[in-house]
């Protein structure tokens, strides 16, 4: 019966209000801090680490999250694609890419071992190949020891303590030298969301940026994030810029500071 019900009002269109709404129907199983696991849009199955997260909660609900986002990505990436996902998270923007173009060859870092037993379930379950994942954190220097603020919000973990002072320590790896090491040659599309941290990620894949190895970057562009990671606002985008980067909304018109009230994310691309 509860299959049934989610079915249905996930289904629904969408109406102001309906998350709000669907937390009181479904009230039972949100804001616990236990694990689930469920069906979801696209015949995916998620497996989600507690119902305390946004994440977790818009899944469960709704079915899917950031649905403009995994619209775009399905558009735009060819099926035998690179796709590399730096803040992979557990797989929420990804699976449904992925699964629909089984040709992709999917990289996923995510720097939480708890968010990344999670990832690497949900590869499991969704019966997923042609992927590698790593728990390393994605930087601008390779093989640090990093304090990295590991939060039971599993989608604002970050190297800053913005929602939690517990951390661990984390591994870190530069892009240019994973793709030297396992003899990549492109990259053609990227995705990064690290909670403000994006120019760090940039600054270590540094050498295939100039030498324009990375075809298509999608990337999260929040002042608030940036001010927490200490880093200037809007330092990402000038440094894609700088290397020759054109950078676009959803739609492919130019990007301005105005779009981030729609949509965060920001497509830089070479023109």
């Amino acid at each position: 019966m509860l299959n049934f019900i989610l079915k249905v009002y996930r289904n629904l269109p969408w109406f102001r209000g309906k998350l709000t709404i669907g937390k009181l129907l479904f009230r039972n199983f949100i804001g616990k801090n236990k694990s689930l696991t469920f069906k979801s849009h696209y015949g995916l199955n998620y497996a989600i680490p507690n119902t305390l997260e946004n994440i977790g909660v818009e899944l469960f609900i709704n079915g899917v999250y950031e649905k403009e986002t995994i619209a775009f990505l399905k558009e735009k990436i060819n099926t035998d694609a690179v796709y590399f996902d730096v803040g992979a998270n557990i797989g929420s923007l990804a699976l449904p890419v992925i699964k629909a173009k089984s040709g992709i060859r999917y990289y996923g870092f995510e720097a939480s071992p708890m968010v990344f037993e999670f990832l690497k379930k949900n590869m499991d379950i969704n019966s997923i190949s042609n992927f590698k994942i790593e728990n390393k954190l994605v930087h601008r220097d390779s093989d640090q020891e990093m304090k990295f603020f590991q939060s039971e919000l599993y989608g604002k973990s970050s190297l800053s303590p913005t929602y939690t002072n517990d951390f661990i320590q984390v591994t870190s790896i530069s892009l240019d030298k994973y793709l030297e090491e396992h003899k990549i040659e492109q990259i053609d599309w990227l995705k990064v969301d690290v909670q403000g941290f994006e120019l760090n990620v940039f600054e270590g894949a540094v050498n295939s940026l100039k030498n324009k190895k990375i075809k298509n970057i999608l990337f999260e562009c929040e002042d608030w994030a940036e001010d927490q990671a200490n880093i200037p606002r809007g330092k990402a985008r000038e440094y894609l810029e700088d290397l020759g980067y054109v950078l676009l909304n959803f739609k492919g018109e130019k990007w301005e500071a105005a779009s981030a009230e729609d949509n965060t994310m920001i497509w830089a691309c070479i023109r």
